[in-house]
């Protein structure tokens, strides 16, 4: 497998820096990126080019940091990035300027030191600024997903069901091969652990009014033939993913790693193919 089997993720990246830098501009029905205040400034020179280019690292690292914040403080519980955390990369590349232009960004950031609101949403109305906070952060996010997530659907192989599951097991089935892609295993998991029970359920146990446990079911269906060979074992592994996912997150993280998740999944699949199969004749 290629490092970089998205062909538009390198791209859009490419894309998405002009506009993160505001410099494109629009050309009749389309777009041309790379220009204006970034072409203007290739014919420059020397100390004033280079330090135009730290500039622009350090606006870099100013509007990521609000963008992140800005998207932390609607979807964590956690403390919000500080931008004292901003400080060591600073001061890395406070030493690539000439000392004339040090004194020039003590006074450009003099502000945001003195922890006053960073000037991305100073410059724009509140509300204005922060959807472009949001926008900026998730467009990276999203980017930064993309070759992972075009690799591991090309290592998917095509489902072998021979009978349609009902509505609710090809809900939980698309979203559970959604957190898959993009990476969110324990939803992962959790969700796998749902397409087991509910598999069974509609399979092994259909006409029972009992809520019976997934054990208790993986047992129906073991003694019906439903599940046969190694996936009984398949079922087992799925059901104790999906527990601990939900019953001690933190073990399952520490515990089940990407290849594992990846199994839980395969596993998941595997029942599925057994349990809807055609009856045979």
């Amino acid at each position: 497998m290629t490092e970089h089997p998205s062909k538009r993720a390198q791209l859009l990246a490419e894309i998405l820096r002009h506009i993160n830098d505001d410099n494109y501009e629009p050309a009749g029905e389309g777009w041309l990126f790379g220009v204006g205040r970034g072409a203007s400034r290739e014919a420059d020179c020397g100390d004033a080019n280079q330090d135009e280019a730290v500039f622009q690292k350090m606006r870099h690292l100013v509007y990521d940091h609000v963008a992140r914040t800005v998207a932390i403080e609607r979807t964590s519980l956690s403390n919000p990035p500080t931008v004292d955390s901003l400080a060591d990369q600073f001061k890395k590349l406070m030493d690539e300027l000439t000392p004339e232009t040090r004194k020039a960004l003590g006074q450009a950031f003099g502000p945001i030191a003195a922890g006053r609101v960073s000037p991305v949403l100073e410059s724009q109305p509140a509300v204005k600024g922060q959807l472009d906070a949001l926008d900026r952060y998730y467009s990276e996010e999203i980017l930064g997903k993309l070759n992972k997530i075009v690799s591991r659907a090309s290592a998917l192989n095509r489902v072998g069901l021979e009978i349609v599951p009902n509505r609710r097991v090809q809900f939980l089935f698309e979203e559970a091969h959604r957190c898959y892609l993009y990476g969110f295993h324990l939803a992962c998991a959790v969700f796998c652990r749902a397409i087991l029970e509910g598999a069974l359920k509609e399979v092994a146990d259909p006409q029972s009014e009992t809520n019976h446990s997934i054990h208790d079911m993986l047992g129906m269906a073991v003694e019906k033939h439903l599940l046969t060979d190694a996936r009984p074992r398949c079922a087992r592994e799925v059901a104790k993913a999906g527990n601990k996912a939900i019953h001690d997150p933190e073990m399952f993280n520490r515990d089940y790693s990407a290849e594992k998740v990846e199994e839980i999944l395969t596993n998941t699949r595997k029942v599925l193919e057994e349990l809807y199969r055609l009856p045979a004749l």
